[in-house]
């Protein structure tokens, strides 16, 4: 019997990472990068009924993710006489085991919390009645006037408007959160089919400032994808002119 798991399952996006990596077996200090993000990007489209806020955080990691995939796919070159390049999967790693510590320790509270509960102790607990203290209105209203009552009063509503408007500016976009369609394998054999009929196409031509943020990425990691294994070529004549694809030879 097959257990499947959902985002509601998870407690946030590094309880899914740790899940995803301890699923495969991988060393946490020598993550495959490229599969654990593909895993992760299934779980994120099976995802339903989750919470914005909790939807955020699925998303920024997702970004991360595909960042960091991104950064593993670019060639290295060596240069004599420089450092070797960050690996850009330590700041993540770092993460998970931090993460993993808290999760441990939380547990284990849990569980001295639960042994506890099986244990009753003899000695009651102490009730003080303290009195509340008399209240003077006469007090409280004194040297106040109407006018002061209104302008307190007005002052609480624009102070209210002003917490409204915040909040609406804080509330995240929906249109952010719709679920899109790309892939890389599709956006890689969109851009094997424009070569093949083609011969050669542009990297303008396949991403454009018009398109969604999402499919921008995705069509950039399917032509390092592409790069990566050897199926395309790339030229450019100057740094700033645009980058022609043509099919390995």
């Amino acid at each position: 019997m097959t257990v499947t798991f959902k985002l509601q399952d998870f407690e946030g996006p590094l309880d899914l990472l740790l899940y995803l990596i301890e699923k495969n077996k991988m060393n946490i200090y020598d993550i495959e990068i490229s599969s654990i993000t593909d895993q992760y990007m299934e779980y994120l489209e099976a995802a339903t009924e989750v919470e914005l806020d909790q939807m955020s955080d699925f998303i920024v990691m997702a970004a991360t993710l595909l960042y960091i995939k991104s950064r593993m796919l670019l060639p290295k070159p060596n240069k004599v006489g420089e450092e070797p390049e960050e690996d850009p999967r330590e700041e993540l790693v770092r993460k998970l085991l931090e993460y993993k510590k808290v999760k441990y320790v939380s547990e284990k509270l849990s569980e001295c919390q639960g042994e506890s509960m099986q244990y009753c102790f003899r000695n009651k607990m102490a009730h003080l009645e303290i009195p509340d203290a008399p209240i003077s209105y006469e007090n409280i209203l004194d040297n106040v006037s109407l006018k002061l009552l209104y302008d307190t009063f007005e002052q609480l509503m624009k102070q209210k408007e002003w917490d409204d408007k915040q909040q609406n500016e804080r509330q995240i976009d929906q249109r952010i959160l719709k679920k899109d369609t790309y892939t890389i394998e599709q956006k890689s054999l969109y851009i094997r089919e424009l070569i093949a009929l083609k011969g050669e196409t542009t990297f303008f031509s396949i991403c454009n400032g018009q398109m969604p943020k999402v499919e921008l990425i995705v069509t950039f990691m399917a032509l390092l994808e592409l790069i990566h294994k050897k199926e395309i070529c790339v030229e450019q004549e100057t740094p700033t002119s645009d980058i022609f694809i043509k099919e390995a030879m």
